[in-house]
């Protein structure tokens, strides 16, 4: 069994017999990732939270050791963006609803942890929701939800700061963070040559319009932050740092 789940963490990819066999070995946590599909800037492909955030699901799941990857949602709560051709939005009601039947789905089958990983600024807020909404129905099963979006935010501009970019350029959306991690993951699918600051100021205090106005209230490109400082290496050190507190966050609860 340890060489089966050496080589297979992704539920998309188990066969029925291979999840049997894991759910008998204690392999009972299940994590599920929360991402978008919305614009992020003049550089950047629409499914930048999606494809960063199931990495970083991915890593997690390896870091718990007895846990499996569930495939993640690419269309989140992201009506803020939608001035911008290309993005999709589910209601809260939706997003919610979604993320109820997932974790319904997966208690049938017997995994006893569930957690719960928002992607997508947008998301946080649901999946606290969600979480304290489902809890009751499941008594059997731990969800584990992290929805802090400030300590998450935070997190990352301790990065940044830490090789000399200020919070304000490393961002808050398609900023250097972002640009950063894609650059480590999906070079090709990155235009440096389109590459614009957007809004550089305090991007957690505009927040509140941001979710009530929309972005092109407060940036005409979709940007908060400047990608152009952006480095994989930099991508690289955002992953490590972001996986290390979902890590921790989880096994403190």
């Amino acid at each position: 069994m340890e060489d089966l789940m050496a080589r297979k963490r992704f539920l998309y990819e188990m066969t029925r017999p291979e999840v049997e066999m894991a759910l008998v070995d204690g392999v009972d946590t299940a994590v599920a990732t929360f991402g978008s599909t919305e614009q992020h800037g003049l550089h950047l492909p629409l499914g930048t939270d999606s494809m960063w955030g199931e990495e970083l699901g991915r890593r997690v799941t390896e870091a718990l050791g007895k846990a499996v990857q569930v495939p993640g949602l690419r269309i989140g709560c992201s009506e803020h963006h939608m001035d911008f051709a290309g993005s999709l939005t589910l209601s809260e009601e939706t997003f919610i609803r979604v993320v109820s039947e997932t974790c319904h789905s997966l208690a049938r089958h017997g995994f006893k942890r569930i957690v719960l990983i928002p992607t997508h600024g947008g998301n946080f807020r649901p999946i606290g929701k969600a979480a304290e909404l489902i809890q009751p129905q499941l008594p059997d099963v731990k969800l584990i939800a992290y929805s802090d979006l400030v300590a998450f935010v935070e997190a990352v501009y301790a990065v940044g700061e830490a090789a000399g970019i200020a919070a304000e350029r490393v961002g808050a959306h398609a900023g250097e963070h972002e640009t950063s991690m894609i650059l480590a993951l999906r070079p090709e699918l990155v235009d440096m040559a389109q590459a614009e600051p957007g809004f550089v100021g305090d991007h957690l205090g505009l927040a509140s319009t941001i979710f009530e106005r929309g972005f092109r209230a407060v940036t005409a490109n979709g940007v908060l932050g400047d990608p152009g400082e952006a480095t994989a290496e930099l991508g690289e050190r955002y992953l490590q740092v972001m996986t290390q507190l979902m890590v921790d966050f989880v096994n403190q609860v």
